[in-house]
Parts: structure tokens; C-alpha cells; sequence
């Protein structure tokens, strides 16, 4: 068994096989096996907020064990949506297990990921007993972790993914205050969550002595702070426009007829060929909804924040996978020896059946500087069988507004030498022309 995690108070976390592992010790088995009789929590697991578990006692420990999930987006691809949306179902698991006497004692956005487009809890060992208090303690987090980077993206466009990779457990107060500077001041919300608790220096909750009289009213009073905490999560819902979401109603270097030949290559494609799909730089999402009609299981990655967020905010219950990626710069390891999160390259090696890969390589090639080769050389490692590729001239329009006064570096970007580059790695399955652009070729490309 490998260990996944040492950061779980309450147990060391395993992968073995397909299953995922928690050890936990004898005293602490009882809680679960009674958890997870309780209605509300089938309710949650039928609801698909988080995953079905056991618990089995082994010789010198007991157990609890739910299936590995194979492919997920963390905090690290998150776009700020869907760091939203992580925070909406941490809320809603606490105010629906406050209500059964139960809470969660983390509010961790590493707890969350998201699967086919949904968000999902993984912290099955969060949950305890409500110790009848009328505070929650993981309150201070759930700001760090959600209320802060959402303030931050508003104002001052930081993409929340690159916040937890340079402060993987917190974003402070006093960092979002030195960021925000006078910004801080232009809603109470900011000052109640940033400036005051910055200079007050403390989010330590001195708790009062308990008094069994007033549980119930501690209850409603908790259930009040977790619902004005929803409320003003609900006003920092990210929003979803950039240049790029409007791309496909601007784009002039595309006939209609274009358009359509590209969507009927990847519709006939995917009605002969199923499995894991990756489309690369899914922009507004055109080909990988059509993907999604026919394959298993669909997954869209883009540069640009807005664009994640668009598709999400549009899937009407599609089972697509979407993560803020930049492919050229992707997200490394991370944690203690940069091994608690593979990060995404190596995660996703030889995972998909198919790679789509229209209309970028002409972005990584002039404002990247990675070399055909080197592109090549990525996709061949994600895919097990196949690539769809769009190849982009030297002569392309948009290629040469990239490439300016540089156009002389990429005299070798012809469609010959890619030809006699790409056997190497992918045998020519089919090749498609566009009607108006003829600067740009399709290829249906089977791995070597």
C-alpha cells in the first residue's frame, strides 16, 4: 500500500489497488459503522455529495475503505466557479449534518474535487458528533479556503488555482489585505473577513462553557452562521467572461462551413470510437459537448479561467470534467516532497483513448517557444491510441499576427515537415481540409 496522506488527524490515508484506505484505530470504528446507517447520510451519498464507504475489521485495525476514483480535478485546476461551487456543498454537508447532529470539523478545499462536473466530498473523516457548541470550528478555514480566494479573483483577477499552489493550506488575512490594499475598504464583506480579523492579528474561537439548556438555541445559532456564511459566498459567484469565452462568436478565420466539417469529424469519430476523451484548449466547450454525446468520459482543459467557468456553468447535468489548465505550463507536484499531488502531467500519462488538439499548437509554438517536437512528444504520452490534430501553417493568417516580426524562426512549420516529424510517433489515419481556411489540416493520428 502506498500512503496518500499523513495530514488526517484521525488516521494515515492508503491507496491500495482501486481502494482507498483509512486505518483506523478500534475506538474510533463504532462512530462510522453507526454514520453510516443514518438517513441523512444516504441521503448525501444518493445525492452524490460523497462516496460510499465500509468499514471492516481486520486483525490489528479496523478499516474504512471506499473506491479509488481514477481521475479528478483538485483545488490546483479549479477554476474559481468551481471553487464556488466546492464551497456551496461544504456548506450544505454542514447544515445538513448540523441538523442531525452531526458536523464537519474541516473545511478544507482540498475535501472537494470535482467528478463528471460535479463537485464531491472526500473527507469521510471530517465528520463527527456536534459537540452542541454553537460555534464551528472550522470556520476561520472555511474563509481562508473559499471567502478570501474568491475576494481576491473578484478583484484583482487571480485565478484561485494558482493561489493554492503558492499557499496550498491558507490564504491569510493579512495576505489578502496586503494584496487587496485599499480595495479592502470597498465592501463590508471584505472588512469583516480581511481587514478586521488582519489587524486584530487572531480567527482563534474562545468557546463558552457549554450549557445543556441552551442546545437548541445553539443549534439555530449555528445553523444562522452557516447560512449567512452561504449568503455571502452567493455574492462572491465568479463571473464568466473574457476575450476567449466570446471567441467563437468573433472568430473570422473560420468559415461556417469550416466549423462544421471540424464538428462532423469529431461527431463521426466519436460515434466508431469510445473511451476517455481529453480535449486540449476546450475554449467554449463546442467539441467536447459533442464528444460527451458518445464517449465514456469527457474531460476539457483551457488556459483561460472564464472559459472553465463558462462550460460549468452551462453543463445542465453533462457528465464533462473540467479543469484550468495551461498546457504549456501545467500544475507540478505539490506538498511535503511534492508528492501529496502528482500534479497534472503525471497523473494523466497514457490515460486517454483520444487527444482533440484544434486550433493551439500555433500559441504554443510562438508565445510558448516549445518546439513541434516537443508537443508532439506530450500528446503521444497522454493518449493510448489516438489524436485528432489540427495542424497550423506558417502561411495561416493568425499564425502570422503571432509570429509578427518573428515569422522568419518557423520557415519549417509546413505541413511536409509535419508529416515526416509525426511518423514517429502516430501512423495517418485521415486527413481533412477545411473549405476556407486552407492554411489549417485536419489528421486522425493512431499512436505507434
Amino acid at each position: 500500500m502506498k500512503r496518500l496522506s499523513f495530514r488526517d488527524p484521525l488516521s494515515e490515508v492508503y491507496v491500495d489497488d482501486d481502494k482507498i484506505i483509512r486505518k483506523l484505530k478500534k475506538n474510533k470504528s463504532s462512530f462510522f459503522i453507526d454514520l453510516f446507517k443514518k438517513d441523512f447520510y444516504k441521503e448525501m451519498i444518493q445525492d452524490q455529495w460523497i462516496q460510499e464507504s465500509e468499514v471492516i475489521n481486520r486483525e490489528n485495525f479496523y478499516e474504512l475503505s471506499h473506491k479509488k476514483i481514477e481521475n479528478f480535478t483538485e483545488v490546483t485546476e479549479m477554476s474559481s466557479y468551481q471553487l464556488f461551487l466546492s464551497g456551496i456543498l461544504t456548506l450544505d454537508i454542514a447544515i445538513k449534518s448540523l441538523n442531525s447532529g452531526y458536523m464537519i470539523k474541516d473545511a478544507s478545499a482540498w475535501n472537494v474535487v470535482f467528478l463528471n462536473g460535479k463537485p464531491f466530498f472526500l473527507d469521510i473523516g471530517s465528520f463527527e458528533k456536534w459537540d452542541e457548541d454553537k460555534t464551528w470550528i472550522a470556520y476561520g478555514q472555511f474563509i481562508r479556503h473559499y471567502l478570501i480566494p474568491l475576494i481576491l479573483n473578484k478583484e484583482l483577477k487571480f485565478p484561485t488555482s494558482k493561489l493554492f499552489i503558492t499557499d496550498r493550506d491558507d490564504i491569510y488575512p493579512g495576505v489578502a489585505k496586503n494584496k487587496l490594499g485599499l480595495k479592502v475598504f470597498k465592501s463590508f464583506t471584505y472588512m469583516e473577513f480581511i481587514f478586521a480579523p488582519s489587524i486584530l492579528k487572531s480567527s482563534r474561537i474562545i468557546k463558552n462553557k457549554k450549557d445543556s439548556k441552551n442546545i437548541d438555541m445553539n443549534k439555530k445559532i449555528l445553523l444562522t452562521i452557516l447560512k449567512r456564511l452561504k449568503k455571502k459566498l452567493i455574492k462572491l459567484k465568479p463571473i464568466a467572461s473574457s476575450f476567449w469565452t466570446l471567441y467563437t462568436e468573433k472568430r473570422n478565420h473560420y468559415s461556417k462551413k469550416d466549423i462544421d466539417i471540424k464538428k462532423n469529424i469529431i461527431k463521426n469519430f466519436f460515434k466508431q470510437n469510445k473511451g476517455k476523451v481529453l480535449d486540449i484548449g476546450c475554449n467554449t466547450g463546442e467539441f467536447l459537448e459533442i464528444a460527451s454525446q458518445y464517449c465514456d468520459e469527457t474531460h476539457g482543459i483551457d488556459i483561460d479561467e472564464n472559459c472553465i467557468n463558462s462550460i460549468q456553468k452551462n453543463l445542465n447535468g453533462k457528465c464533462i470534467s473540467l479543469a484550468n489548465v495551461n498546457i504549456s505550463n501545467p500544475i507540478p507536484g505539490i506538498g511535503w516532497k511534492n508528492e501529496e499531488t502528482l500534479g497534472y502531467i503525471k497523473k494523466n500519462l497514457n490515460y486517454f483513448d483520444t487527444v482533440i488538439f484544434f486550433g493551439i499548437v500555433h500559441h504554443l509554438l510562438i508565445i510558448d517557444r516549445i518546439p513541434l517536437k516537443d508537443i508532439i512528444e506530450l500528446l503521444f504520452k497522454f493518449t493510448k491510441k489516438n489524436l485528432i490534430f489540427e495542424f497550423v501553417s506558417n502561411q495561416d493568417k493568425k499564425f502570422l499576427e503571432l509570429a509578427n516580426i518573428n515569422k522568419n524562426l518557423y520557415t519549417e512549420n509546413t505541413k511536409e515537415n509535419f508529416e515526416n516529424l509525426i511518423q514517429n510517433y502516430f501512423s495517418i489515419k485521415e486527413t481533412f481540409d477545411l473549405d476556407y481556411n486552407n492554411e489549417r489540416k485536419i489528421y486522425i493520428l493512431e499512436k505507434i
